[in-house]
């Protein structure tokens, strides 16, 4: 029962990175808890994100030029933190 508890709570770690760079919470939460090693140096070396504000596709933070719509993006961007 620990260990469950001891792993619940590691996969937050490897979230809460991976969610700062405009990456999927839940989603990273449970690759953490399954395979929290892996998740946390996958979550440390991954590219931040942002959304371009015409298609709302998931394009590098920085990006100039959206690859899906081809319209230019500002440098300001906000996160989705579900994405």
């Amino acid at each position: 029962m620990g260990y469950l508890l001891v792993m619940t709570l590691l996969g937050l770690i490897p979230a809460l990175i991976a969610n700062n760079k405009g990456r999927s919470f839940f989603g990273w939460y449970v690759y953490g808890v399954l395979l929290f090693i892996i998740a946390l140096v996958h979550a440390l070396i991954i590219k931040e994100k942002k959304k371009c504000e015409f298609c709302a596709e998931l394009i590098k933070a920085e990006a100039k030029v959206c690859r899906y719509c081809s319209k230019e993006c500002s440098n300001s961007f906000s996160k989705e933190p579900w994405h």
